[in-house]
């Protein structure tokens, strides 16, 4: 019975601390004139940006001992606001916080945490920087260039207009509603990409990417990700090593490169002379333009080429239309409209 009793306690006790609401050891409550510019070091805490008619910082440390070192710092110096969360230099124990700010449109922007969760509402007017090594990111409603960064954390940027960037090792990517250039990279996190209305550049190592409704040139580079375009017009380059790339809908002009990836698109429309080029992958292509519109010019060291029902093996040469479609591979079989 005794150990049953200590047992209970032993699991209730844990319970408690974590019911338990941690004490404050640090808060600030300000609001700055003349600010131009805005460092924020939030280490673990969550950091939340909205705009605002003027400059407020608000921000509150909680801790489970109360230790010296804790303590949010802000400095102001020739129109630059810093803001800066501290911790103890050594010794441990579990913490959390955040820091608010409320920006006027204009002030640029640095936003710098460890673990803590950055989240971006509603900013315009300047760059805006965030960067974190695990906590996740997002963006919202944002007329700024604005640059993304996190190691290990997902990013998410929704209605950005202006140039977007973001960079993750691992984390997943969502870029939705842009209206500017984009550019995008992952080691191995996956990409979601909607609605962007000018030029976008994707690189991952095995990260799949999923595009759809790009109105721009497009660039989409990866060693061994699946890639999947639709609904897109411009100018289509591509450089794979070993992901399979997958055209769904797509207008325009094609450059497209993979080694022992494939090429396969459906409801393709070329709007001039293009290329496709594997070593040991496929091309399989359906166009919607009339055959009378293109040339082939194609050759291969092993396979067969088909197009429009006529099969070749290494070389075929076909048509007079003014679209000259070349395309080159060694092992790699081809087949157009079939």
């Amino acid at each position: 019975m005794m150990k049953n009793i200590c047992l209970l306690l032993l699991v209730m006790l844990p319970i408690t601390l974590l019911g338990q609401e941690m004490p404050k050891v640090a808060s600030v409550n300000q609001s700055f004139d003349n600010i131009t510019s805005v460092s924020v070091i939030g280490e673990f805490c969550k950091v939340d940006i909205k705009e605002g008619a003027k400059l407020v910082v608000t921000a509150e440390l909680q801790a489970a001992k109360e230790m010296e070192g804790y303590a949010v710092m802000c400095s102001e110096e020739a129109g630059v606001l810093k803001v800066e969360v501290q911790k103890p230099a050594s010794g441990w124990t579990s913490h959390s916080g955040f820091v608010n700010l409320v920006v006027p449109a204009g002030i640029k922007l640095d936003v710098q945490t460890t673990s803590g969760y950055i989240s971006l509402e509603g900013l315009s007017g300047a760059d805006v920087l965030a960067q974190s090594k695990s906590g996740k990111i997002q963006a919202n409603n944002i007329k700024a260039n604005l640059t993304l960064k996190t190691s290990s954390a997902s990013v998410k940027a929704e209605n950005i207009t202006g140039q977007l960037n973001i960079s993750t090792k691992g984390g997943a990517h969502v870029a939705r509603n842009v209206e500017g250039a984009v550019s995008l990279y992952s080691s191995s996190g996956e990409m979601i990409i909607e609605n962007i209305n000018g030029a976008l550049k994707t690189e991952s190592t095995d990260g799949a990417q999923t595009i759809k409704e790009v109105k721009g040139d497009v660039y989409l580079k990866t060693k061994s990700g699946a890639m999947k375009l639709s609904n897109a017009e411009g100018k289509i380059g591509s450089l794979s090593v070993s992901g399979t790339l997958n055209l769904f809908d797509v207008t325009g002009v094609f450059n497209l490169v993979a080694t022992k990836g494939s090429i396969i698109g459906s409801r393709v429309k070329l709007t001039e002379s293009s290329s496709f080029n594997t070593t040991e992958g496929k091309i399989k292509m359906k166009f919607i333009n009339p055959q009378e519109q293109f040339t082939f010019a194609c050759q291969s060291e092993h396979a067969y080429i088909v197009a429009y029902g006529k099969s070749k093996k290494k070389k075929l040469k076909m048509g007079e239309g003014p679209i000259v479609i070349t395309a080159i591979s060694t092992t790699g079989a081809m087949n157009f409209n079939k």
